[in-house]
């Protein structure tokens, strides 16, 4: 199999060609049959993706898979920015929008077992501002009985919704309060989030059932007070420098810019930019460090992170968490007869249940995705990693589960 950057193929006799070439500080790469991966069938994912982007599924696509902690297979193809014609590379920044919720759960997770942190204390702890919350029940607001946790917060059972994909009483009262429009928050940072959140009503009681919403931006301001350091610092000081994720923002710098492309929607076959480096830039002189979705990284980074939950907590000598907390987290905590659109939730992941469900990974496996298609998943029992990473708004969900299919399908 050749190795792909780019949609260029360039013939190497054995992926263990490069792994004799690496640098300091660069990711395990190993030849995958070395790992009981089939290199002929990691050909056939590239292909599909090369197809998926000449058909005009995505302007560009990249993936990157790894087993028993070493990469065996990486892949760009297509185009970085359809308003200049950059090609995309290894190498390019990617919005990871909702990926960026496991990432601020880790985070969470490093204060609790700092001691800083309860999961079952009420947040109002932290947020005076939130100690009489109230529900909305039958049209009126009640106070809430049960206090809102950390726990709420990273499982998205906090009763807190979103507000611009749903149309409840509460949803429209968060337009109202014009804390976010169809895509961007308005709100200026997630401390006046926090604040305005204090005065709406919650959708349900919290604890009561799973519902996608600010929980994780209201965690990463949870993360912010208790540490006493804004997010970007704290990711910083606590993941990003100890993993090596040395490419990863919520504001894209200026020698940045050039490997950070367009963002965009397909219809009929026609690509429309969502968001542009150059106007209306989201990445940009960024006040609202949205730990629900405010990232931008590589593949490479992205996959650091990855390769430090799928080891128990640490990655190339840096412990961040420990396996217990690591286990706690990947385990479904949901209540019976509750799910997350079918499937488990632990402490920021997505879970693969046994039985019926809507993902196509092997039971156990846990994973997230965001906005712009991304996606990835880490499946303990078969120690395999795989991101995949598009810029394409409402990614339809068959291209995820073909892809998955097709990497289950390397497996030796």
């Amino acid at each position: 199999m050749g190795y792909r950057i780019a949609g260029r193929v360039a013939a190497i006799s054995s992926f263990a060609v490069l792994a004799g070439a690496l640098c300091a500080g660069e990711l395990p790469r190993v030849a995958p049959a070395e790992v009981g991966m089939s290199e002929s069938r990691l050909a056939r994912v590239a292909e599909r993706m090369d197809s998926l982007v000449a058909q005009g599924e995505f302007p560009g696509m990249l993936a990157m898979i790894a087993r028993r902690g070493s990469v065996v297979f990486e892949h760009a193809v297509g185009t970085l920015d359809v308003e200049t014609g950059a090609p995309l590379e290894m190498d390019s920044l990617m919005r990871i929008y909702s990926m960026t919720k496991p990432i601020t759960s880790v985070a969470a997770m490093t204060l609790v077992e700092d001691g800083k942190l309860l999961l079952d204390a009420p947040v109002a702890m932290h947020f005076p501002e939130w100690k009489e919350l109230k529900v909305l029940e039958d049209g009126e607001q009640v106070p809430a009985s049960t206090a809102v946790t950390a726990r709420h917060l990273l499982m998205h059972t906090s009763g807190l919704t979103y507000g611009y994909y749903g149309d409840t009483p509460v949803d429209r009262m968060y337009r109202e309060a014009k804390l976010i429009d169809d895509w961007d928050y308005l709100t200026h940072d997630t401390r006046e989030l926090v604040l305005k959140l204090a005065d709406i009503p919650l959708l349900f009681e919290p604890g009561s059932r799973w519902h996608y919403g600010f929980s994780s931006d209201v965690l990463g301001h949870l993360v912010e007070r208790v540490s006493g350091q804004p997010l970007d610092g704290f990711f910083e000081d606590r993941l990003f420098s100890p993993l090596g994720m040395d490419d990863s923002y919520f504001d894209v710098p200026d020698a940045a810019l050039k490997r950070f492309g367009t963002d965009h929607h397909v219809t009929d076959g026609e690509v429309i930019v969502q968001d542009s480096p150059r106007e209306d830039p989201e990445f940009r002189d960024v006040t609202f460090l949205s730990g629900g979705g405010g990232l931008v990284m590589t593949a490479d980074n992205y996959m650091r992170f990855c390769l430090m939950l799928a080891s128990g907590g640490s990655f190339d000598g840096a412990r961040i968490l420990s396996p217990a907390t690591v286990a706690l987290m990947t385990t479904n905590l949901l209540a019976a007869g509750d799910s997350a659109g079918g499937d488990g939730f632990g402490l920021g992941f997505a879970i693969a249940p046994a039985g019926p469900s809507r993902s196509t990974l092997t039971p156990g496996s846990y994973y997230w995705g965001g906005a712009a298609g991304t996606f990835f998943w880490i499946d303990p029992n078969l120690d395999l990693v795989a991101i995949f990473m598009p810029q394409r708004i409402g990614s339809p969900p068959w291209i995820q589960q073909t892809l998955q299919n097709m990497v289950y399908a390397a497996v030796e």
